[in-house]
């Protein structure tokens, strides 16, 4: 062996040490000096693995193809297959680019097509279920794909591949539906996860990915926050910002839904940080969350934009839908939960939900009744099989919101209190205030003014306390006109629209133009939003 080759294979391995170690930079750079000594494949391949851990698109882009042609040539159809499997996934996540992606798999399909199991076939198939249930939202597909994967992994004893193929395969059954099934299947890759060693340093994490955002999507919160956990750990020791991004916005939904909104906003930034840099492509969701959490705090006009810039995400779609209902649009919500639900097909129980939910409250807030009723009867049976506490609770209180449109105040009365007791329990206390704004005004209604400002003031009591935690406005309480006031007052003891206007002598219309002025003024989305502004400024 002359010392030119024995310098490229001293090269190689140093390399290959230094990416077991995630010192990204020098194995980039050991790498590079070997493709320049001699230009192998296996030079190309670990300078792109290195430059992909450190975020560099162009050079990633450039190192996989410049691998896939050399193994191409070679005759190496595995190592020509692996690379066109992740470039396919580089396509996705930098550039969103699907039709990319998928030419790339089917060049992987056909170089592999003459070959036996292997890591390859596997990672290329657990690709593509990934792709069916991320990005075309075919469950089906996800679910038979994800199982081939699992059972080729097992066959072959492949660790990576069978960690991912539970996670996917799981993920889809939870989003079916299946929640048990589902929830057992992500425990096991959560598990796989953080006890084993892999080949494929990227697997892990894949897999902790799917487990948190599906723990989280479910309302299965301490499981969220315990794989949360597992996955900070493994993210620090391989330096993978953009991997915690995509799980760090999950867990900023958590926090957000349990109360603490200033850590669920830092969470949400860094990782809105994190993927800009590295992985812009996936961006998109936590800018919807990170506009939830700005909607909640009043700041409307940068909740509108971060939706967006999000869309056609259907998730910003339907966000944007929430601000038309809260601004008094009803068509336009149910327009868009509409949209969402052509979009979803009939597959996805987990995704079809929050389009339900605006449907049934936009209709309701437009005076169809029976609409409403049928939009709200799917919500809950969808929450049913959902079966946790969060979802549950999500499903009662569009029953609340829906009845007492209706008129059905004792109706409305006891999906309130049921919602608020699931919300409750969960530790979800935006919502739980929700519910109890709700029956504040079935009680007023009923004629029980004592219960109605007993909650009512429950509900002022959380909400102030919530927005302690970083609520902004966008105008000052004080802007509020004197007729203004007292109408706020009237909405914080409870009373819905109708008893306002029989108190104040005036119309019905007025006082919901009335309402909707305060809701402009202070920038919040909401009455009750609106009566915690006003509460912490003193002006109730």
């Amino acid at each position: 062996m002359d010392a030119t080759v024995t310098g490229q294979a001293d090269l190689l391995t140093a390399g290959r040490a230094a990416l077991g170690r995630a010192a990204w930079s020098e194995a980039r750079a050991l790498f590079e000096e070997a493709a320049a000594a001699g230009g192998a494949a296996e030079a190309w391949e670990g300078f792109s693995r290195a430059a992909w851990w450190l975020g560099d698109q162009e050079a990633t882009f450039s190192a996989r193809e410049r691998a896939y042609r050399v193994y191409r040539e070679g005759g190496d159809a595995c190592g020509a297959a692996r690379m066109a499997t992740w470039l396919a996934s580089d396509h996705l996540d930098f550039c969103g680019d699907e039709a990319l992606a998928s030419a790339w798999l089917r060049r992987g399909r056909a170089l592999l097509r003459d070959h036996g199991p292997c890591a390859e076939w596997g990672f290329l198939t657990v690709l593509e279920a990934d792709i069916a249930f991320l990005a075309q939202g075919d469950l089906a597909t996800a679910r038979r794909l994800a199982s081939e994967a699992l059972d080729l992994a097992r066959d072959i004893a492949d660790a990576g591949v069978e960690v991912v193929a539970l996670a996917v395969l799981g993920s889809a059954l939870i989003a079916s539906g299946s929640i048990e099934e589902g929830l057992g299947l992500l425990d096991e890759s959560a598990a796989l996860a953080v006890g084993e060693d892999f080949s494929e340093t990227a697997a892990p994490g894949w897999a902790l990915c799917h487990t948190v955002s599906a723990c989280a999507g479910v309302g299965d919160f301490g499981r969220a926050a315990q794989w949360c956990r597992a996955m900070h750990k493994w993210s620090a020791t391989w330096r993978a910002r953009h991997f915690f991004g995509v799980c760090r916005t999950a867990y900023g939904e958590v926090l957000a839904t349990g109360g603490d909104w200033r850590s669920a906003e830092q969470e949400l930034l860094d990782a809105m940080e994190d993927l800009r840099t590295t992985r812009p492509a996936l961006a998109a969701p936590t800018a919807v969350r990170l506009g939830r959490l700005r909607a909640r705090q009043g700041d409307l006009a940068e909740a509108r934009a971060l939706f967006e810039a999000a869309l056609p995400l259907p998730q910003a779609i339907l966000a944007l839908g929430d601000l038309e209902l809260a601004g008094g649009d009803a068509t336009a919500a149910a327009d868009a939960a509409d949209r969402v639900l052509r979009r979803l097909g009939d597959a996805s129980v987990l995704d079809r939900l929050p389009a339900l939910e605006l449907l049934a409250r936009a209709k309701a807030a437009a005076g169809d009744n029976d609409g409403a009723a049928a939009a709200t009867d799917q919500v809950e049976r969808q929450a049913a099989r959902l079966a946790t506490p969060y979802m549950r609770g999500r499903g009662r209180l569009v029953r609340a919101h829906v009845l007492l449109a209706a008129r059905d105040h004792d109706g409305a009365r006891r999906a309130g209190e049921d919602a608020a007791d699931l919300f409750t329990a969960c530790s979800a206390p935006y919502e739980a205030a929700q519910a109890r704004v709700v029956q504040a005004e079935a009680l007023a209604a009923l004629g029980r003014p004592e219960r109605a400002e007993a909650e009512a003031a429950a509900a002022r009591d959380t909400l102030a306390l919530l927005g302690a935690s970083g609520l902004r406005r966008t105008a000052k309480s004080g802007e509020l006109s004197p007729r203004e006031i007292d109408i706020l007052r009237l909405v914080a003891q409870g009373h819905n629209d109708a008893r306002i206007a029989q108190r104040l002598f005036l119309s019905t219309h007025t006082v919901h133009r009335h309402i909707a002025n305060i809701r402009t003024k202070l920038g919040v989305p909401s009455r009750a939003a609106a009566v915690a502004s006003a509460t912490r400024d003193g002006l109730l």
